[in-house]
């Protein structure tokens, strides 16, 4: 069994490929088994299929919090570890943020370097700030064309 950061990790990896790919999270996870015979953690999974569902979502704030860069101009890095991170804080009420965002700087250090961990660093810093003061909320669910909360 895979413990929390190892699950994390996992993640990560699969939020970076998909940046690439653009494929569905099950498919991602058929390959990951297929390809390295890897064991996905549940957390993995939902870390990554959360990232996808609020994709958008996520890529907003982090566009709101980007100064003189455009969110297209981040590595694939960068971009992995900011979404990845921002979906913990704002859906995994149970986890202190402060572990998120630690876990998205090693995570950067790891595979891009100590300059870009800064960067991520104070935009999740940033992010945390907002987030817990109220200016950022996460989007509501839509409402089913019945009227009912789905």
């Amino acid at each position: 069994m895979l413990t929390r950061r190892e699950s994390r990790q996992q993640a990560f990896e699969f939020i970076f490929e998909e940046s690439f790919n653009g494929n569905e999270p099950e498919e991602i996870f058929r390959n990951a088994g297929e390809a390295r015979d890897a064991e996905i953690s549940d957390y993995a999974r939902q870390l990554l299929s959360g990232v996808s569902e609020h994709r958008e979502e996520l890529d907003g704030y982090i566009s709101s919090l980007l100064v003189r860069r455009s969110i297209h101009r981040l590595s694939k890095v960068v971009l992995a570890a900011l979404r990845l991170a921002m979906y913990e804080i704002i859906y995994i009420p149970d986890l202190d943020p402060t572990v998120s965002i630690n876990e998205a700087v090693e995570l950067t250090k790891r595979f891009s370097g100590k300059d870009e961990s800064g960067y991520v660093n104070g935009v999740l810093g940033s992010f945390l700030k907002k987030y817990q003061s109220g200016e950022i909320k996460a989007q509501e669910k839509a409402a089913s064309p019945e009227g009912e909360a789905q």
